[in-house]
Parts: structure tokens; sequence; C-alpha cells
């Protein structure tokens, strides 16, 4: 395998609106076809839109994706020199505020595997709740590109 892809999960409150903003179009369609239209099509875009990585292990270029269903779009990049596969846990907080200013706050604790370059920046490959996971896709990673993997995921990190 010369290639990953990973294309990363919306945020809950995204897929809550993109559901509502669909059902909202459909009883529209009857009664204002245009704006219904409009609002069928904004559906669509949020229910169907996702963002990821696709890395080219063989040409070590990598690309940052926008991937409409299966269509993926992003151009190739070489990769910066890289030190590590870094492992480590965190959490993200998502919120969506919405017209009255009521928001909807979701957070979720996710363990990522990035790629850290040289000037400790990072291109992240993959988020999952599975430590074995993120672990495994880790060290595959590290093979195919001669790297080590620093798992940063305890208090005390150390080298795999």
């Amino acid at each position: 395998m010369y290639q990953f892809l990973y294309k990363r999960d919306k945020p809950m409150p995204i897929k809550i609106i993109g559901v509502l903003a669909a059902v909202f179009s459909i009883v529209a369609l009857t009664t204002y076809p245009l704006f219904g239209l409009v609002l069928a099509l904004g559906a669509g875009g949020l229910i169907a839109y996702q963002s990821g990585i696709e890395l080219n292990f063989k040409d070590r270029t990598y690309r940052m994706i926008t991937a409409i269903g299966n269509k993926s779009f992003g151009n190739w990049e070489p990769l910066p020199p890289i030190k590590c596969v870094s492992v480590f846990k965190t959490t993200f907080v998502s919120s969506t505020y919405g017209r009255s200013n009521a928001s909807i706050t979701t957070k979720q604790s996710v363990i990522q595997v990035n790629l850290a370059t040289e000037q400790n920046q990072r291109i992240r490959l993959f988020e999952t709740e599975n430590l074995q996971d993120a672990l495994k896709l880790a060290k595959d990673v590290a093979l195919k590109l001669n790297l080590s993997v620093w798992d940063a995921t305890e208090a005390e990190g150390k080298w795999l």
C-alpha cells in the first residue's frame, strides 16, 4: 500500500444542522420552492462534505483534502523533514452558535497520530478513540517512512 487516506468525521452539531436543514427544505419546497431548493442544496453540502489527508509513501508527498462524496480535492506537497510519528491524547471542543446566541457544545476525547516536523509543526494523520488502532497505524506509518514512534498518551512519553 503506497497511499494512506483519512477522512475526518464531522462534529455532531454540523451533522444535526445538516439533517435539520434537509427536513426544513422538504417543508419549504412545498411552500417556497426556490428557498426550499437552496436549503436542500445547502443541506446536501453539509451532509456530503468531509475534510482529511492523503499521504503518498512512495513519493513522500501529502495533501490536505476536501471531499464531496468519493471525490477528493487538494494540492500535493512534498513532505517536510519529519522527526517522528507522535501519538497523544487530546480533547476536542466544538461549539455551534445560533442566531439567538444559543450554543451547542460537544467534547470528545481522542487519540491523534501526527507527523512531527523538524520545525515542531504537526501534520495530523488520524484520530480515534481506540489506543490500539492509533498505535498500529503509527507503527505502520513509521515503518513506511523509516521513522520512530513517540508515544505521549501517558504522563511519561516513550519511544516505541
